[in-house]
């Protein structure tokens, strides 16, 4: 559970009996940065993730909870670093199956036991919508998976993509190459993507629509319809992909990127990024899911 600790003052008196206080730059530098992720779709994973910048101690372990109520004990996950400070953590598909509502919140722990904690988050879970699933396979018979020669997305392999998904349910895609590259991967996968974008001091806003994903046999994994007006492309690493994009919104302009895992004939993804406007930081959010 949840515990509080207090800030440490020394009162130092230096000659002339001159009273001083002096204030841990410890207990002051050590917190977490984090975009709280508002909404999930039930029966998939939701994926966590926040920045720790550590004191004077180095990070020993950050931990995620999540509850399905206040009432209720928390779970408890160790997150994973993904270099340069951040650390994730998933809460799996099997618990948002049926859920209408999950809370959480992330405790950060250095390597002189001083702790720091994020508020309680909760997360509105809602139902999938499985006719999208049904068009997306009409849509994609026709479809022409060309190259254009300008790649509006990209790939990140610096150790987050590998670690993003890592807590989620489902067996692993198969066998794989000597640099670990899933070989039975390769296929054109059919679904239904959800994206929320909530912009500071706004509601969150969310729209979901058919796409497909298609990852050949060298591991190029590419989308013309996962974010709409766009083509990403990226490199399977193990059985995780990230592709990323940037946008410009009305009121911003922003950067988004898909996680997503390959879990034997289907892929399970989540959606982050930042929304950055006039008024400050948004965010996005959201997930997708699809079966080959």
């Amino acid at each position: 559970m949840k515990s509080h600790y207090s800030r440490l003052i020394c009162l130092a008196l230096v000659p002339w009996f001159t009273p001083v206080l002096v204030f841990s730059t410890h207990a002051e530098t050590l917190r977490i940065e984090h975009a709280p992720v508002t909404l999930a779709v039930q029966g998939q994973d939701v994926l966590i993730r926040a920045q720790v910048i550590p004191g004077a101690q180095p990070v020993k372990n950050v931990t995620l909870f999540y509850a399905v109520s206040r009432d209720a004990a928390p779970y408890k996950v160790a997150m994973q670093s993904s270099g340069a400070g951040w650390y994730t953590g998933s809460v799996s598909s099997d618990l948002t199956t049926g859920l209408k509502q999950l809370l959480y919140y992330i405790e950060a722990r250095d390597a002189g036991d001083l702790t720091a904690e994020t508020p309680w988050n909760t997360i509105t879970v809602k139902a999938g919508d499985g006719m999208a699933v049904k068009q997306a396979a009409a849509d994609a018979k026709g479809r022409s998976w060309t190259k254009p020669a300008l790649i509006a997305g990209g790939v990140i392999l610096a150790g987050g993509a590998a670690l993003a998904l890592a807590g989620g349910g489902g067996g692993g895609g198969g066998g794989g190459t000597s640099d670990g590259t899933a070989t039975n991967a390769a296929g054109t996968y059919m679904g239904t993507v959800t994206l929320c974008a909530q912009p500071p001091g706004s509601s969150s806003s969310c729209s979901s629509h058919a796409m497909a994903i298609r990852i050949d046999r060298n591991g190029t994994v590419s989308s013309d319809s996962l974010h709409e007006g766009k083509h990403l492309e990226g490199k399977l690493s193990g059985n995780d992909f990230l592709l990323t994009t940037s946008v410009t919104e009305t009121n911003g302009t922003g950067d988004i990127q898909y996680l997503g895992k390959v879990v034997n004939t289907s892929i399970a993804g989540s959606i982050q990024g930042t929304l950055t406007t006039s008024t400050g930081t948004g965010t996005y959010s959201g997930n997708f899911r699809a079966v080959k």
